[in-house]
């Protein structure tokens, strides 16, 4: 890395440089991002075909389900900001497409998923942040909110359609679900219903054809694992203590040794936030260029990354 001058760059003279930097990181079609949609399916279909074949155990099936089915949301996340089409209008589909079908994997609405993640950057860390309901706290506070979750998911739509039905979920578990729904106005929340339906409809039918075992605990159970992951590793590490607001301080880079594999690319968040038109693959290679000039302007660095530029974390 080469070091700038000492005096950061402000203003427009600042903006030019970044877009400078940034811009042929951002116009490139994305078809690794429709590669990513695909093998996780065929992963995730190896390995029931495995357990139903008797040639996995149940045990070893679960968690390798959850792994591919967390790998969904990588092609989902890029299509909420059109990294697969590169904003061209006329693969705008292609966005929508692989977001949807990502989506559904992951018990979500596509829909529902990039208006709230929209939000997210929009009001990153302040009171406006849905995300704050889900990653903030700790580790042991998502597995608690992963874990109601599960339980609660098949349970809410059908006491919804019951006259008086929610009255029977305890007070606190109500307040949380209206807090969640003042993100979300009704078309969304129409959206999202029709893909809860869908899923419950599935969950039943497989039941009763026999696939119960594939549909709760390769799907559905593995689905919440994975979510657990995600839930870690991209709502909390990145904004951990979600204390600060910023164009350079709402999120940060952080690196450890294996990060960005781990975490494809997200330990290098803060970029993300600053051009999220990049796609998480090409983070890493972005930072080498930009870092020192991201050190200039006063944003969070931690780990190895600040050790690469010499300073201490910030």
């Amino acid at each position: 890395m080469t070091m700038l001058g000492n005096k950061p760059l402000a203003g427009l003279e600042r903006l030019e440089y970044e877009r400078s930097i940034v811009e042929h990181y951002t116009q490139a079609f994305g078809w690794r991002s429709v590669v990513n949609v695909v093998w996780p399916l065929v992963g995730w279909l190896t390995v029931v075909w495995g357990y139903r074949a008797d040639r996995l155990p149940l045990l070893a099936a679960i968690p390798a389900a959850a792994v591919f089915l967390q790998a969904f949301y990588m092609p989902v996340h890029e299509s909420v900001h059109r990294t697969i089409s590169a904003g061209r209008t006329q693969w705008a589909w292609l966005d929508r497409a692989v977001g949807s079908f990502g989506a559904w994997m992951l018990y979500m609405s596509f829909a529902e998923h990039r208006h709230i993640h929209l939000l997210h950057h929009t009001h990153t860390n302040d009171e406006g942040d849905p995300d704050l309901l889900n990653a903030k706290g700790t580790p042991r506070d998502i597995a608690v909110r992963v874990t109601l979750g599960a339980l609660l998911f098949p349970i809410v739509p059908i006491l919804a359609v019951i006259p008086g039905g929610t009255r029977l979920l305890p007070g606190a578990i109500l307040q949380r679900l209206g807090a969640a729904a003042a993100f979300r106005p009704a078309e969304i929340r129409r959206a999202a219903a029709l893909v809860t339906w869908s899923h419950l409809a599935l969950l039943a039918a497989g039941t009763l054809v026999g696939f119960g075992v594939e549909v709760w605990l390769l799907f559905y159970l593995a689905h919440w694992l994975g979510r657990f992951f995600l839930s870690l590793v991209f709502g909390w590490l990145p904004h951990h203590p979600h204390g600060e607001v910023g164009r350079y301080r709402d999120t940060r880079v952080f690196t450890f040794p294996g990060s960005t594999f781990l975490i494809r690319g997200h330990d290098h968040h803060l970029l993300h936030h600053l051009w999220p038109t990049v796609p998480h693959y090409k983070l890493r290679r972005l930072w080498n260029e930009i870092g020192p000039h991201l050190a200039q302007q006063g944003a969070r660095i931690e780990g190895r990354a600040a050790r690469q530029l010499g300073i201490e974390p910030q």
